[in-house]
């Protein structure tokens, strides 16, 4: 990491300057997207900066655990007020991604604009860029972060670090695992990680339910011998009739990462607003599902990559199709 310490230096120096900062991670978040939020919540109330968290979508249940998470807005209002005048951005590729794209359009000169990410597809959209695509998780790297400055790091920082972490590397189990994020979640055990309560929210609680769409998704897979790609599709209907929230779907398509034939593997789920999101996932060293994502206009990891598309799933007697509204 020793390349970004200057880069350390500016953001440290930005948020000096800074009267309110805003920081801001990606709409569905998931525990790396909060985990590195809460992270720089951590040390911006260490620095005493006033400041802002935001996602433009609600925490799911399973992360609630999380301490600090009540503090998280989910106000548009808070983006297109004039009253902060540093914008941090935390695990988003592109300000779409983030949700706020639309909202950025409109503010007349926008302050300067942090981007903290380790997808390699990031589009370096900030003034200051901190994109690290070697390390696991953005938890990673806002732990090198506060450790650069040898900050203290709590036990419930720890442990917010340490979910980023975990999640993104599969409970350590997918190629984003490295030596640099073991040494980090060492630490951060050794720093109070209460790591069983992570893999409890994160990886067991599953509801009937929720097993019941699961068994849906099981259902419908197809296998594509020509291309080696499994699929399968959820609709909103599947949620609706089993009583569940969207984010019931979540970690499926790491499950079926596991499918011995599978080249990838992709998980088209219909959504409330209209659209439709795929979860892309490959253990092949040969395949780059990133690429595929970036097709649909989503991005990710080479092994673990998303998109969103409008439209909707329809069952026809070809199979499942995506139609227009």
């Amino acid at each position: 990491m020793t390349e970004f310490f200057p880069i350390f230096q500016k953001i440290k120096d930005e948020i000096d300057k800074a009267n309110k900062v805003i920081v801001i991670t990606h709409q569905n978040p998931d525990g790396d997207a909060l985990g590195s939020l809460l992270g720089m919540h951590h040390y911006l109330r260490l620095v005493k900066t006033d400041h802002t968290l935001f996602c433009l979508t609600e925490t799911p249940d399973y992360l609630k655990f999380l301490p600090d998470t009540e503090h998280i807005s989910n106000d548009e209002n808070h983006l297109m007020k004039n009253e902060h005048d540093l914008i941090i951005i935390l695990d988003s590729g592109d300000l779409q991604y983030a949700g706020v794209d639309k909202h950025f359009r409109k503010i007349k000169g926008l302050p300067v604009v942090i981007n903290i990410d380790h997808h390699p597809t990031n589009q370096y959209y900030g003034h200051i860029n901190l994109v690290h695509p070697q390390a696991s998780s953005t938890s990673e790297i806002i732990f090198h972060f506060l450790d650069y400055f040898r900050l203290p790091i709590t036990k419930e920082v720890a442990t917010s670090l340490l979910t980023g972490i975990l999640t993104d590397t599969g409970s350590f189990s997918n190629l984003a695992t490295t030596p640099s994020s073991m040494e980090v979640s060492s630490k951060l055990l050794t720093s109070g990680a209460r790591v069983r309560e992570i893999i409890t929210n994160t990886f067991r609680n599953k509801s009937l339910s929720q097993l019941q769409l699961w068994g849906r998704a099981l259902s419908r897979l197809k296998h594509n011998k020509k291309t080696g790609i499994v699929t399968t599709v959820l609709t909103q209907q599947d949620f609706d009739e089993l009583g569940i929230d969207d984010e019931s779907g979540e970690g499926i398509a790491n499950f079926l990462n596991n499918v011995e034939q599978a080249r990838a593997i992709i998980v088209l789920r219909e959504k409330l607003d209209g659209t439709i999101k795929g979860s892309l996932r490959t253990t092949q060293p040969d395949v780059d599902v990133s690429k595929i994502a970036e097709f649909f206009g989503g991005g990710g990891h080479k092994k673990a990559a998303g998109f969103t598309i409008k439209g909707q799933l329809k069952e026809t007697p070809q199979g499942w199709q995506v139609v227009k509204k």
